[in-house]
């Protein structure tokens, strides 16, 4: 069984897609933005996204991250307690342990397997992630 849960915004996408006994999220990054509203330098580096939010603090883009995340979650009727893998990436390495600080809040009982890496992002935030989390079908 598969059951998508669509994005109702500019990008098209699922929100989550519930594949049997898995729910798997699209990634997320602190805000919405759309496409069509970025602005590019001669070498191609975004130079801003179109949302006004690229001087948001790292902190409240985490949690922010977050809240995306579990209300995707929250379509399949899944929790981040469900969440057995994460992928995560942040624009500066020297945020890794902030990050780490933050991520261990949401995360307080048997942490998932997580993969982080450094990466430059199609907007302007500094950190974006995706779960996947397992819960059986009931029935």
């Amino acid at each position: 069984m598969k059951k998508a849960f669509r994005a109702d915004h500019a990008v098209p996408i699922s929100k989550a897609i519930r594949a049997g006994d898995f729910v798997f999220t699209s990634a997320y990054g602190p805000w919405i933005f759309d496409p069509r509203d970025l602005t590019f330098d001669a070498a191609g580096n975004i130079l801003d996204d179109g949302t006004g939010k690229k001087d948001m603090p790292f902190d409240e883009q985490v949690h922010k991250t977050f809240e995306f995340i579990k209300a995707a979650l929250a379509m399949a009727d899944c929790t981040l307690d469900d969440v057995v893998n994460s992928e995560c990436w942040i624009t500066d390495p020297r945020d890794f342990v902030a990050f780490n600080k933050i991520y261990e809040t949401y995360f307080t009982k048997d942490p998932p397997v997580r993969s982080i890496f450094p990466m430059r992002f199609n907007f302007t935030c500094k950190v974006e992630m995706k779960v996947v989390a397992y819960k059986p079908l009931k029935g």
